[in-house]
């Protein structure tokens, strides 16, 4: 997945190899010649930094706006003159579902499993699946996206300044199913290249902000299980706030939404204490 948002940010040829590098291993001395052969002989260089592979990259606080992490900086790189110079960095950023509570009875029973059934654990496992959601909680959809809105637009708008080639979100495809009723379920326009365009964003420009939709591929066979993108959706800040902050409270307004019953829900919640209530 970061070798695909690497080509899509940095406009790479499909048929052009890319030496993607973790930066830490620049400090290696064989890897760097390797990593400098191969971008002399013709390949695209990109290095990355993640929190455990040379620490996360951070917007500065200011008095006006807040200190912000990138979940991975991607940046590139090319030979001149014998010299790695720096390019254009991207951001890659990746929410996942949170789930609550505890996964202490979870790991009880998979303990308690791995005794009891020596020859048959997996079967056991596969046989007995609320072992392992035993005191684990549903995620609170709503907390999952208004937590993550916010940085996500104030990052799309940092991979459109001009020394950025943009920016990457990549989401589980049920975190995108749970969010269409925060984006008044938004309309995805099919591009040419086999990717979407959310309405209103230009079809005639390079999106400087894409959303990557990804599941597991579960039944495949293997382990651990591939990621298997679903959908990669070029958008902007602006397209993604219309649909936010315009769209779906419009479709809560609308003649017999939502919105419309609140009073009466009011009304009826308060006839439960005052049945004379008016």
């Amino acid at each position: 997945m970061l070798e695909d948002a690497a080509r899509r940010l940095f406009e790479l040829d499909s048929g052009r190899p890319v030496q993607l590098i973790a930066a830490p291993s620049l400090a290696n001395e064989t890897k760097r010649e390797l990593f400098r052969q191969a971008l002399l002989d013709g390949e695209a260089g990109v290095a990355y930094f993640q929190g455990k592979l040379g620490g996360e990259i951070s917007v500065r606080a200011t008095e006006r706006s807040p200190e912000l992490n990138f979940d991975a900086t991607m940046v590139e790189l090319t030979m001149v003159d014998g010299v790695l110079h720096v390019g254009r960095y991207a951001i890659f950023e990746i929410q996942t579902m949170d789930f609550h509570g505890t996964y202490k009875r979870a790991v009880d029973n998979i303990a308690a499993a791995s005794h009891l059934h020596k020859d048959d654990f997996a079967a056991a496992v596969e046989a007995h699946p609320d072992w392992l959601s035993e005191g684990v909680e549903g995620p609170n959809i709503s907390n999952a996206f208004k937590r993550t809105f916010y940085q996500m637009m104030f990052k799309f708008q940092i991979g459109a300044h001009g020394t950025s080639a943009g920016c990457v979100l990549a989401i589980p495809e049920a975190v995108w199913d749970s969010w269409q009723r925060f984006l008044g379920k938004p309309e995805l326009i099919a591009a040419e290249d086999g990717t979407w365009r959310l309405l209103g964003t230009p079809s005639d420009e390079r999106p400087p902000a894409w959303i990557y939709v990804f599941d597991l591929a579960t039944h495949t066979g293997l382990t651990p299980n591939p990621v298997q993108l679903k959908k990669v959706i070029g958008t902007t800040a602006a397209a993604l706030s219309h649909f936010a902050l315009d769209v779906a409270p419009e479709a809560a307004l609308e003649a017999g939404g939502s919105v419309d019953n609140l009073l009466e829900t009011i009304k009826a919640r308060l006839m439960r204490f005052d049945p004379d209530i008016v």
